[in-house]
């Protein structure tokens, strides 16, 4: 088997006693609170098993917290979260999380950092056989000469392709993405978009992706589908269906009149949100959040 194929999807099945659909990734009617403070309310959405859905919002709006109630890491405060037909409660090998930290252990060399992903999806290989499959997934994500190098000795750049070969090699179905380029800088960023639709076009069958951004360029150069959260509190304003052909080129896509429309047509949906608070009395209250 490739390496780079994710876990098959099961076999058709009805759908779960509690109405979940047997197949892909689904949310509904999700509601979550913080303090006291609604953060989300009344999510609901459907992803395909194999679809790359760039989940788009401005900062406060909440997509990070809802990548983390998908991945199990919180538990929603009302509403259902299912994948393949069985309930989220809790992290598992199931679903991959890529920080935009860099979340590596520092105490590991790269290599090791990626053989204990590899040792987790398939205990019972041998400590050869999972460094052999980790040097397979770094030379993956072009770090194929960078295995015995620490953290510390990598560019940001080449951190989070570590990270993501880690993530690879859970042999998750789903990627849950966030944000994991944003720190990076243009040129960085672009060849790691690449590098990702790559890794994920070659993979048989596609691993189904959640992407987080606040990057409307971004969104729509990935997704097969731009998710749009508003604010005050987090909820779907908007979703638009991306027909643009793959594989996709970035010099390519941003200077189309397709590209340009669609861009317009987001754009649309963030100044009627921002108006909907403003008319509502609605105010950012923390520096770190708005539009």
């Amino acid at each position: 088997m490739s390496i780079l194929n994710a876990n098959s999807p099961a076999s058709a099945s009805p759908a779960s006693a509690d109405g979940a659909p047997s197949q892909g990734l689904w949310v509904d009617k999700l509601y979550f609170a913080y303090d006291k403070v609604t953060v989300l309310e009344d999510i609901s959405l459907t992803v395909k098993e194999g679809e790359f859905v760039s989940l788009l919002g401005a900062s406060g709006s909440g997509k990070t917290t809802l990548l983390r109630l998908l991945a199990g890491l919180e538990r929603p405060a009302g509403g259902r979260i299912s994948w393949r037909g069985q309930a989220v409660t809790g992290p598992s090998l199931q679903r991959g999380t890529v920080f935009q930290e860099y979340s590596l252990f520092p105490w590991f060399r790269l290599r090791d950092n990626v053989a204990l992903a590899v040792t987790k999806a398939a205990p019972g290989r041998s400590k050869n056989e999972c460094r052999k499959m980790a040097d397979d997934y770094l030379a993956m994500v072009g770090l194929g000469d960078a295995g015995k190098k620490y953290p510390h000795e990598l560019s940001g750049g080449m951190r989070q392709r570590g990270a993501i070969a880690r993530t690879l090699a859970l042999g998750s179905p789903v990627l849950l993405m966030d944000e994991p380029f944003g720190a990076l800088d243009p040129a960085n960023r672009i060849r790691l978009q690449e590098l990702l639709l790559g890794i994920w076009m070659e993979s048989f069958p596609r691993r189904t992706v959640v992407f987080v951004t606040h990057d409307i360029d971004e969104a729509i150069f990935l997704g097969d589908r731009v998710l749009i959260l508003g604010s005050s509190p987090g909820r779907i304003i908007g979703e638009i269906k991306l027909d643009f052909s793959r594989p996709r080129s970035s010099a390519g896509l941003f200077a189309s009149d397709q590209f340009r429309s669609v861009r317009a047509e987001i754009s649309g949906y963030y100044s009627r949100d921002a108006y909907r608070q403003m008319h509502a009395g609605l105010y950012v209250t923390s520096s770190g959040e708005g539009i």
